[in-house]
This record gives C-alpha cells, sequence and structure tokens, in this order.
C-alpha cells in the first residue's frame, strides 16, 4: 500500500476501487523499470492524479478495460513489436484515452508508425518531471474534447 490511486491499495479496498473508477482524469503506467515506475508513481499522485501501475502488456490491457484511464503512459522500446501491437489493442478497449509512449532514443520511422497508431505524444527519456507535468496536462484539456468528439 503505497499511496493514492497504488492499484494494489485498490484491489483490498472497496471505497478506493470506487473512487479510482470514477475518477474524472486518471492515468495508468506501463513501465518495466521498477526505480522509475516509483518515482513516476511519486510523482503523478504527488500531483493528485490517481495512478494504475501495470508491470506487462497483458496487466495494461486489463488495467484500460477495467478502469478506462484517461491517460496511458506505455514505456516502450518503440522499435519493439509488441508494443507497437499493443497500441491498437488499448486503444480499442478505450477510444476516449490519449496514449504517451516514453522511449530512450526512439527512431523516427518508430515515432512516425506509433503516431498512425494513434499515439497522442511521446516523451524522451530522462524523464524530465516538469516537462511531463505539462505534457498531462495539456493531454488533459485534450481529453475533454476526444470524450466529446468520440461519443
Amino acid at each position: 500500500m503505497q499511496g493514492p490511486g497504488n492499484d494494489k491499495m485498490d484491489r483490498a479496498d472497496p471505497d478506493a476501487l470506487s473512487l479510482l473508477k470514477n475518477s474524472y482524469f486518471t492515468i495508468l503506467v506501463l513501465d518495466s523499470n521498477y526505480s522509475i515506475d516509483s518515482t513516476l508513481e511519486e510523482f503523478l499522485s504527488s500531483e493528485g492524479y490517481p495512478v494504475l501501475m501495470a508491470d506487462s502488456e497483458e496487466e495494461a490491457l486489463a488495467k484500460t478495460r477495467r478502469f478506462e484511464p484517461s491517460l496511458i503512459l506505455l514505456d516502450c522500446e518503440l522499435r519493439g513489436l509488441r508494443c507497437l501491437a499493443l497500441l491498437p489493442e488499448l486503444l480499442a478497449e478505450n477510444p476516449y484515452a490519449a496514449v504517451v509512449l516514453l522511449a530512450d532514443k526512439p527512431s523516427i520511422a518508430s515515432v512516425v508508425e506509433a503516431m498512425n497508431l494513434g499515439v497522442a505524444d511521446f516523451f524522451e527519456r530522462p524523464l524530465d518531471l516538469e516537462r511531463l507535468k505539462r505534457l498531462i496536462e495539456r493531454q488533459k484539456s485534450f481529453y475533454e474534447n476526444r470524450k466529446y468528439e468520440l461519443s
């Protein structure tokens, strides 16, 4: 039980689960690097966002189905086929969500392919938390418009 929005806490606490499901803007983070995971989770929670963490693509899909996050931060080696294959599945589960890719050094071709698959933005590492905060705020304002246009 690490903090607000932590999905492990939510499984044990029905009130927290209900709050998370009814939250206006929820963020799902799929990241295979635990040290980055915890930093990102702490930062997003301190900014007041409910945060779901996923350690695998399968878990990210399941949580997207269950919680319909507004924003999905997807740590991904953009040159990897599994990540690019996951994008349409995530967006099919929740067309309102914005997917932002977190990558070390993506190739231009991979970024273009990801954008063609529906990625809203990408964020190159190392993480600049202030820049990430601005990106999230921008995605939050776009979220309302996307939801309105797609409904």
